[in-house]
Formats: C-alpha cells, sequence, structure tokens
C-alpha cells in the first residue's frame, strides 16, 4: 500500500504508508537486519552443498555399478581364458587343467604370504594421535599442580 506524494516539478513518488519522509534505519534495525542476511546466506549455502553433495553421491554410485558389473565380467573372462588355456595345453584334458590349477595355486601361495607379510607390518594404531594426547594429558596434570593453591604453613 503506497501514498502518491505530488511535489510541485518532481512529479509523483512512492512511499510506504507510514513512513516519514526522511527517515534512516536505526542501528539495531540495521544489525537485525544483517544478522538476518547473514542466516539466509549460511542457510542458502548449507542447501547448496547438500545438494552438491547429493549429485556426487548419484554419480559416484552410477560409477560404481559401471565398475562392479565390468570386474564381474572380467572375472568370467578370466575363468573362460583359464579354460582356454587348460584346453590348449594339449595331451588329456584332465592335465591341462591340472597344470593350470597348480599355476593357480603358486600365484595364491605367493599373494597371499606377500600380503601376510605387508599386513604384519602395517600399523593400524594411532601411534602419533595417542603420543599427542598423552603430551596434552601431561601437561593439563601439571597446570592443575600449578593451579592448586600451595599450603602455607600456619602464620605467627
Amino acid at each position: 500500500m503506497s501514498i502518491h506524494d505530488p511535489q510541485p516539478g518532481a512529479g509523483p513518488t512512492m512511499r510506504p504508508a507510514g513512513a516519514a519522509p526522511a527517515e534512516e534505519p536505526s542501528t539495531g534495525e540495521l544489525l537485525k537486519g544483517l544478522a538476518d542476511d547473514a542466516s539466509t546466506l549460511v542457510r542458502q549455502e548449507v542447501l547448496l552443498a547438500r545438494q552438491e553433495l547429493q549429485e556426487g553421491l548419484a554419480a559416484s554410485a552410477k560409477a560404481s555399478a559401471l565398475l562392479v558389473a565390468a570386474g564381474v565380467l572380467g572375472l568370467y573372462a578370466f575363468g573362460f581364458l583359464l579354460y582356454t588355456i587348460g584346453e590348449a595345453i594339449g595331451g588329456p584334458r584332465w592335465l591341462g587343467f591340472a597344470i593350470v590349477t597348480v599355476v593357480l595355486l603358486i600365484v595364491v601361495a605367493v599373494l597371499g604370504l606377500v600380503g601376510k607379510k605387508r599386513l604384519a607390518a602395517s600399523k593400524v594404531a594411532p601411534e602419533k594421535a595417542k603420543a599427542e594426547l598423552q603430551t596434552t594429558a601431561t601437561e593439563l596434570k601439571e597446570e592443575i599442580t600449578w593451579g592448586k593453591p600451595q599450603q602455607q604453613p600456619p602464620g605467627r
């Protein structure tokens, strides 16, 4: 709702009803507006981050599904390759498959031993965080000790 306030020579101007012609907002109103704008901006940034995260996760899920399908088909292809090698070795059919099986078992054993060695050598415990925690605890104990009032001998 606006009131037309014609001024001579300037043409009609629009101003809100009940507002003084030269009224400036108070400092409190400016600060309230600033806080409202900041909260709106933060809310919109959170919504944007959420939307970007959802889109990224959807794309990652599609890519992961393609990689799983490729892995399954690769596994089937590897099986057919082993079958072909077993047939191509020649001689009795069972001998070709036996040779392929022995080679695969040797590869599995080597990979298993290497993996076991690396697993034993890996450290899962967070050593740096543990050391930092101990340092912090020691410093806090010292602060508490220095902060306690010292026992004074009874005055004479």
